[in-house]
């Protein structure tokens, strides 16, 4: 990709990227899984990451081939999920609170699109206290198609008034690299689970290894960008 000439605002993904709930989410679909006597295995479910709840009930509807089955499974998933969730075990990842201070220090808008469902998602930002920290809040409810269609990323830029172009999407799975690089934004891959591939190195603008290191890229771009223009500005 081309330099980033303006960076106009920023899209998270949630799961994986904010909150470290991938590890939890594969534990419980795995206990699920044994409490029914589904043959799934750790390979299989980490194909789930980064898929909205439709996607994910056809995938395992491939898979075991019985809709109750695949129903029931979801269903004891949720509630292990839950019970995690609210005895506090879903922690923020590390870097989230400094990555949010620069975006308040330039004044630089931001967006969550995830392949959760809003009203999940925005239960799940309250619960780790950030969820004022962010200008709007799209869920996987939000479009009609899901990652890695680029339908959520492309929605999330409209809604905040940028150009795809002159935005970041911060990201940790191959459907939600190629659902922001096929909206023309710039992706940035912060792995969480999944070993990045070739074709996620590709896709991606810049791959990091913490969001303490897309902190400083962020505040190298726009320390940048405001020596060029006058008009940026950091607060005071």
């Amino acid at each position: 990709m081309s330099p980033l000439l303006e960076l106009s605002a920023v899209v998270f993904d949630m799961d994986g990227l904010l909150l470290d709930s991938e590890k939890v989410a594969q534990e419980v679909i795995l206990k699920a899984a044994r409490s029914i006597g589904a043959p799934l295995t750790p390979e299989v479910t980490l194909k789930m990451v980064g898929r909205n709840e439709a996607s994910c009930y056809l995938y395992l509807l491939e898979l075991l081939e019985n809709e109750d089955r695949v129903r029931d499974l979801l269903e004891k998933a949720h509630q292990l999920y839950a019970c995690e969730f609210e005895a506090g075990r879903i922690p923020l990842k590390t870097g989230v609170h400094e990555l949010l201070t620069v975006l308040d220090e330039f004044r630089i808008p931001r967006a969550i699109a995830t392949s959760t469902k809003r009203q999940v998602a925005i239960r799940k930002l309250t619960k780790v206290q950030v969820l004022d920290r962010f200008d709007h809040i799209l869920g996987g409810d939000d479009v009609e198609h899901g990652k890695p269609a680029p339908d959520i990323y492309l929605k999330a830029c409209a809604t905040l008034g940028v150009e795809p172009g002159a935005c970041i999407a911060c990201e940790d799975s191959a459907f939600g690299v190629e659902a922001a690089f096929s909206a023309r934004l710039r992706p940035v891959l912060v792995p969480d689970l999944l070993t990045p591939t070739e074709e996620m190195i590709r896709q991606a603008w810049r791959v990091l290894p913490s969001l303490h290191a897309v902190a400083a890229l962020v505040r190298d771009i726009l320390t940048d960008h405001m020596k060029l223009s006058p008009t940026v500005r950091p607060e005071v």
